[in-house]
């Protein structure tokens, strides 16, 4: 060796490989053991990006590791001590080191032993590059355990599926409320009030934590826009169709009568020009406009409309043209105010439109929700016995007697000749009579502890079987709750979907049954 400078530089050279595979070992424990615990969590608590998450602990146990290796570098005077006691070089290096600066009469032998020892030993293998079998026995039981949590089925999949269903649902049912909002926007029956609530409305359908909870702002949002409507408009309609009819009889007033039935909006302007020409009328022509004038008025549902139209029937049969046009001028008016009614209301039926669109996405998906909680209810529900209980007496004679109810029931039936039978039920029983008869007989109904068969209402869309015959003391095989509520739920679903049923009270149903679902959930 050279130089104390040369041997320095050899042992750090070491050293830094020890201590690389040393904290590389250390950041993969770990990297493995953050993986690992990502996907234990993930099994326990719904989350997305799980994988990414995951993957975040090798870059930052790569950061730590290089971290680690960099700022806990052991100083020269240290690697020259490690070195002489695994060297087993008898302190001559650190002695050497430290005194390499001095010129003593006894520091250049020193330096030159300590050179020529030096020269003699493997100094790389002061530091030797090892792995500590518990770390690397720590890796592969870590590496093993986080690779089957990966494999194995995660039932946190099946909620995080559903989130992401539910999301694209109301995705859908937002977008088609922002179209009908669009439509109206582009139409030329635009209303400030129905936009407002549409965006509103797409903003609550977006932001809500379900379907379900999505569908909560849809009825008040169409209550809102029914608001908006006027209940006198039908009526006003029809008194300007009236009018039109009445005016199409009439020369003078023929061309009003057209452009009413084309549109309010032209109907007015076109009583406007009406009501500037009455002057140039003849005699005979406004005595005939009087007369259409005034059975439009008999037949106007309106009061506003009827009472300028009689008014202008009066003062054209009086000869006042000037009241006439003032009169036929407010009925212009009257067909404004019904044009504009009439933009709000087709503005109201395009936002209903989009948001019964939504309403039927959201509520599809809220369906299939609820299907998901009750096939799981279904799962790990347990057949377990009823404590519901019902009676059948009957007493056979030569004539029939039977009662049917909830509770029990005895009878008796005898005859020559006649045969009477009679039931009486435990709790909610009625009796009977038997009919007419010859011959002679008993019966004997069931006793007070029997159960028996009381056929219940069958469930739409569902086979009709008969129930297999009990006999004295055999139990009423009974099914347990969640196994049947599906079956109940989609029946009365198919009802209201085939019924004139209001969209709000379907939501009653749905939510009504998807209530249900969760309760026979929790019970479980």
């Amino acid at each position: 060796m050279n130089s104390l400078e040369t041997i320095l530089r050899q042992l750090r050279r070491a050293a830094a490989r020890a201590r690389a595979a040393h904290y590389a070992v250390h950041g993969l424990v770990g990297a493995v053991a953050w993986i690992a615990a990502v996907l234990v969590v993930a099994r326990l608590v719904p989350f997305e990006r799980r994988a990414q998450v995951a993957a975040v602990g090798i870059p930052l146990a790569a950061v730590l590791v290089v971290l680690a290796w960099s700022l806990r570098r052991p100083s020269a005077a240290v690697l020259m001590a490690l070195a002489d006691i695994r060297l087993g070089l008898k302190e001559r290096l650190s002695t050497a080191w430290e005194r390499r600066t001095e010129s003593g009469p006894m520091d250049g032998p020193l330096r030159q032993d300590a050179l020529r020892q030096a020269a003699g030993a493997r100094l790389p293998s002061a530091f030797p590059v090892r792995v500590n079998r518990g770390e690397a026995s720590l890796i592969a039981v870590l590496a093993i355990f986080a690779l089957g949590l990966a494999l194995l089925p995660n039932p946190m999949d099946q909620v995080l599926a559903q989130r992401q269903a539910d999301r694209v649902s109301q995705a859908r049912a937002a977008k088609a409320v922002v179209d009908a909002q669009k439509k109206v926007a582009a139409s030329d029956k635009a209303d400030p009030q129905v936009q407002k609530i549409l965006q509103d409305t797409q903003a609550k359908i977006r932001e809500a934590d379900s379907p379900r909870k999505a569908l909560e702002s849809i009825t008040p949002a169409e209550q809102q826009l029914q608001r908006l409507t006027d209940p006198g408009t039908p009526a006003l309609t029809s008194s300007a169709q009236n009018l039109a009819n009445a005016l199409s009889g009439t020369a003078a007033g023929r061309g009003a009568a057209q452009a009413i039935s084309s549109s309010p909006a032209k109907g007015a302007q076109a009583v406007r020009d009406l009501a500037s020409q009455l002057q140039t009328l003849s005699p005979q022509q406004r005595q005939e406009l009087a007369k259409a004038l005034a059975k439009a008025s008999q037949q106007s549902q309106n009061a506003q409309m009827r009472d300028s139209l009689s008014q202008a029937s009066a003062s054209l049969q009086s000869g006042d043209t000037s009241a006439a046009a003032q009169s036929l001028n407010d009925v212009a008016s009257q067909l404004d105010s019904l044009q504009s009614r009439q933009n709000t209301d087709q503005a109201v039926a395009s936002a209903i439109n989009g948001l019964e669109a939504a309403r039927q996405e959201l509520a599809a998906q809220a369906d299939r929700d609820a299907s998901g909680q009750g096939a799981q209810a279904n799962a790990g529900a347990s057949p377990s016995a009823g404590t519901s209980a019902s009676g059948n007496g009957s007493g056979n004679g030569t004539g029939n007697g039977s009662s049917n109810g909830n509770g029990t029931g005895t009878g008796t039936g005898t005859g020559t000749g006649t045969g009477t039978g009679s039931g009486s039920g435990g709790s909610g029983g009625t009796g009977g009579t038997g009919s007419q008869g010859s011959g002679s007989g008993s019966g004997t109904g069931a006793s007070s502890t029997e159960r028996v068969y009381v056929p219940g209402q069958p469930v739409p869309g569902q086979s009709e079987n008969d129930p297999t015959p009990l006999g004295p003391g055999q139990d009423v095989p009974l099914s347990p709750y969640s196994q049947v509520i599906q079956a109940y739920q989609q029946a009365a679903l198919d009802a209201t979907d085939q019924s004139l049923i209001p969209g709000s009270e379907r939501d009653l149903v749905r939510q009504y049954f998807s209530q249900l679902g969760e309760q026979s959930q929790g019970a479980r």
